[in-house]
């Protein structure tokens, strides 16, 4: 979050906190569900892309698939963060379905957007701190089995990185929208 965002994210809360009887405030309730509909669709594809993964990786870690490779316990440890991310993920999007714009006060509807940004911030910080550890101890295994692997795997972890910085600020507007003013 830059400068900017902060002081508007800043202000919103103090329009929302300086409330008076006669001044209400007003969410821009197309704006604000349009930019629910897009965090939660992307939660969606998340939950589904996790569990496709934990399903393929628990199905191969139980059979043994493949053992020189990609050794049992990286099959083991990625099916198992596929679950839990899948199972993060559906935490947030249950959380995201349930504000409704419409039926809350403005200081409630703030309140439920900043947890769920915390929450999904936390949840996202955790899940890559996790994956750093997996890819380092998994690249170093890469290595042994020769270079041109090794450098195949970092490429693509390295574009998927460059998609992901790519897609930042959609995902930055999305959450910022979700709390639009008239």
């Amino acid at each position: 979050m830059n400068l900017d965002e902060l002081k508007n994210s800043m202000s919103t809360l103090d329009d929302v906190l300086a409330q008076k009887k006669d001044e209400p405030i007003n969410f821009n309730t197309d704006k604000c569900e349009s930019a629910q509909s897009r965090v939660a669709n992307q939660y969606r594809k998340v939950i589904l892309n996790c569990s496709v993964l934990a399903i393929v990786f628990i199905t191969m870690w139980v059979s043994g698939a493949d053992e020189n490779l990609f050794p049992v316990a990286m099959k083991g440890f990625l099916g198992i963060y596929m679950a839990v991310a899948a199972i993060v993920y559906i935490f947030l999007y249950r959380f995201i379905k349930r504000i409704k714009i419409t039926a809350f006060t403005p200081m409630q509807i703030m309140k439920q957007i900043a947890s769920l940004r915390l929450y999904t911030l936390i949840a996202e910080i955790f899940l890559a701190i996790v994956l750093a550890i997996f890819f380092t101890i998994f690249l170093g295994n890469l290595w042994t089995l020769g270079a041109n692997t090794f450098w195949l795997v970092s490429g693509a972890l390295l574009v998927s990185i460059i998609i992901a910085l790519i897609m930042l600020p959609k995902k930055i507007r999305d959450f910022r929208e979700l709390t639009a003013i008239d």
